[in-house]
């Protein structure tokens, strides 16, 4: 009799069960790669936008900080590290940096209005001089985004600045 039968005997037409298990986890881990791939190809075809333009001046030193801190989340630049493409993490990640968009997106600042711009340059020193942007699950895994003190001093003395001559 041909097809599945039990204990040493073939399980399929002409295969033991060693070959019919090797073929099964060939195929499964051929599965698993291709949804590993996908998952990172589609993470990053979603994520990039259009750029309307750019935060204020970036040649003075505190909007640098900013952007190496929070330019991965805050912008359609997002550098997307390696576990970003892997499925367990890949929607997390993606969806907080949707979010980190919708907050707050640098590459739209020219269209933000006097006000939102006035709003988030106040949010932006009190976030980061209060430790609680970037966020400590960032850091931990991008340790040139934490900021020091000096830091956190020199982008709220240069929100000051941009509020003052916005006013």
């Amino acid at each position: 009799m041909k097809g599945i039968t039990i204990a040493s005997r073939p399980i399929v037409s002409g295969m033991t069960e060693t070959q019919v298990m090797r073929k099964l986890k060939l195929m499964v881990a051929l599965a698993v790669a291709a949804m590993i791939v996908g998952q990172g190809t589609a993470r990053r075809v979603a994520s990039v936008l259009k750029t309307n333009g750019t935060p204020v001046s970036l040649n003075v030193e505190p909007p640098q900080v900013l952007l190496r801190a929070c330019g991965d989340c805050h912008s359609n630049h997002t550098g997307w590290p390696w576990y970003s493409h892997v499925p367990a993490v890949s929607g997390w990640i993606a969806k907080h940096v949707r979010e980190g968009r919708e907050r707050l997106d640098f590459s739209v600042w020219d269209t933000y209005s006097q006000s939102q711009k006035q709003e988030k340059l106040e949010s932006i020193c009190g976030l980061t001089s209060t430790g609680r942007m970037p966020p400590w699950q960032y850091t931990t895994m991008h340790p040139e985004a934490r900021l020091s003190e000096r830091d956190k001093k020199a982008v709220c003395a240069w929100v000051e600045d941009e509020s003052s001559a916005s006013r």
